[in-house]
């Protein structure tokens, strides 16, 4: 029930950050993401996604890694889950 009322809130920007993180299979620090490669896959600019994703790792559905000097991001237990029912 929680998950559906955050979704409800959660802007459309939010949710397909989620899913694509989720399609891509980032859901551990292994296999986190550069904002560049998210910003890339989406067809989208860095300065648009980046602040975007800063509030996911805030809000907890996403994790930040700083990896070899860049950051890199990663769902969450949390967000995978919220990402899984996104649309559901």
């Amino acid at each position: 029930m929680e998950t559906q009322s955050v979704n409800q809130g959660m802007s459309e920007l939010s949710k397909r950050l989620l899913s694509t993180l989720l399609v891509l299979g980032a859901n551990s620090p292994e296999k986190a993401l550069t904002i560049e490669e998210v910003a890339t896959k989406l067809g989208m600019h860095r300065s648009t996604i980046e602040p975007e994703l800063r509030a996911l790792v805030e809000a907890g559905y996403a994790r930040q890694d700083e990896i070899r000097g860049s950051f890199r991001v990663c769902l969450t237990g949390t967000g995978i889950i919220t990402a899984s029912s996104t649309y559901s």
